[in-house]
């Protein structure tokens, strides 16, 4: 009982008291200037390389040959 009345006293006085103002808006209006902003970078040039569809191979040679100092 003491534990439901140690938590609803805070809540209930919390409920009960006034709300902080709000912030102002202007610092975020210099952020919406459009003369501010500047053009995102270009990204990476990206190319596709067309592979056809194989049987896998046995994966225990593929995976000696990606380890580091494994044979190529």
């Amino acid at each position: 009982m003491r534990t439901l009345f140690a938590a609803a006293v805070p809540l209930a006085l919390a409920g009960c008291a006034q709300p902080d103002a709000l912030p102002l808006a202007t610092p975020l209006l210099r952020a919406a200037d459009p003369g501010l902003a500047h053009p995102a970078p270009a990204g990476p040039a990206v190319t596709h390389t067309r592979r056809s569809i194989e049987e896998p191979g046995d994966w225990r040679r593929l995976n000696d040959a990606q380890a580091p100092g494994g044979t190529s």
